[in-house]
């Protein structure tokens, strides 16, 4: 029966742990926590003798499922490179004070305060933040969803939130919204049926080129002289973007590219293609954001809003840019694991470079984040 040192030693300690909080909210005895940015069990005890759970809900180990999973919540048929939806549109919220607090048109916001109004929802897992540090949140007020608005950049274990939402709180209708980890994460969970996963009727996904350590980008803005206290908003386009004091600074992406986690690099999924409803500031204009639906539960969660008139909607223009950027994470997601395998074999970077057809330079920004 596999166990703990299987999950460390297959998925921790290389580097794949997606850090969704998953392991940690099944561990029925608690032995599992959030140390040092990884999952981890601080000591082995008689519990763990006979036990799988922790390694039973990791859905890293579990991609030949991820198919049957889509199909049997998204749908089946031609796949584009955004996934299956039901209408992609461009929208933004109409409420003044979610627009002065919210960052890309303040859908996600506006939705779950919807959703919360309406009784759709009992509450949500955010993200909120310490400073600018991530942290899982358990959102149930109107406060508490708008003070987790805004985007924020560094590993969160979402999930492991999940247990006190259900079982200390009470909350029986519950939304996560998260990255693409995140909600195929959850969407394993309650493809198994594990019990703490049933209360969670939404998911809002979160466009993702990729995540960077907290640490590492705090360490980077320092370096320019910019307290991360003092920043207001983080964003990415094509630069990495710090507003703070009224100007803006941009980093190059290569700049910050030795703060992206492993586990990043080989990821696949930028539109969150299991996600009831996909959003994002990518293919929209400025205090737009561009809203993916997918499902049934979306589009009556995002019907009720638009019948409301919480929201402004219009067609969108630019969703080959959205597929493009889709693309381009979902190749280079190949190719990186690739590059990790010939690591593997003994390969060195320029052995690597030339076998696949790629510049030296690029295999060090995958291996050494440099």
């Amino acid at each position: 029966m596999p166990s703990y040192e299987d999950l460390e030693a297959k998925i921790i300690d290389t580097g794949e742990c997606t850090v969704c909080g998953a392991c940690i909210l099944a561990c029925p005895s608690f032995h599992i926590k959030f140390v040092e940015g990884k999952p981890k069990r601080t000591k082995r005890t008689m519990d763990c003798v006979g036990c799988s759970i922790c390694y039973e809900a990791c859905y890293m180990l579990r991609h030949d499922l991820m198919k049957a999973i889509e199909g049997s919540t998204i749908g089946w048929g031609k796949k584009e490179r955004i996934g299956l939806y039901r209408r992609a549109v461009t929208a933004r919220t109409k409420d003044t004070e979610i627009e002065r607090t919210c960052q890309n048109g303040g859908i996600v916001t506006t939705l779950l305060l919807y959703a919360l109004d309406s009784g759709v929802i009992d509450g949500a897992l955010v993200v909120g933040r310490d400073g600018w540090a991530p942290i899982a949140c358990i959102a149930r007020t109107r406060d508490e969803i708008i003070q987790a608005a805004g985007t924020k950049y560094g590993v969160v274990p979402v999930l492991k939130a999940l247990r006190a939402a259900v079982v200390d709180r009470g909350l029986s209708k519950i939304c996560v919204v998260g990255s693409p980890c995140h909600i195929q994460s959850i969407r394993y969970l309650k493809h198994k049926g594990l019990p703490l996963a049933s209360p969670v009727k939404l998911t809002v996904g979160l466009f993702c080129r990729e995540n960077y350590e907290y640490a590492g980008i705090a360490e980077k803005v320092r370096a320019k002289g910019v307290d991360i206290n003092q920043v207001d908003k983080l964003d990415i386009s094509d630069e990495f973007n710090i507003y703070a004091g009224g100007k803006k600074l941009s980093l190059p992406i290569t700049e910050v590219k030795s703060c992206v986690p492993r586990h990043c690099l080989v990821c696949r999924d930028f539109a969150v293609d299991l996600a009831d409803i996909a959003i994002g500031s990518d293919g929209s204009a400025e205090g737009w954001s561009t809203v993916i639906i997918r499902t049934e539960a979306g589009e009556k969660v995002f019907a009720g809003m638009e019948e409301k008139k919480l929201i402004e909607t219009k067609a969108i223009g630019h969703i080959f840019d959205i597929k493009e950027i889709a693309g381009r994470k979902e190749e280079k997601g190949k190719q990186t694991k690739e590059i990790f395998r010939l690591k593997k074999a003994g390969l060195e970077k320029k052995e690597i470079a030339a076998k696949l057809g790629i510049t030296e330079e690029r295999v060090s920004h995958r291996l050494d984040g440099i």
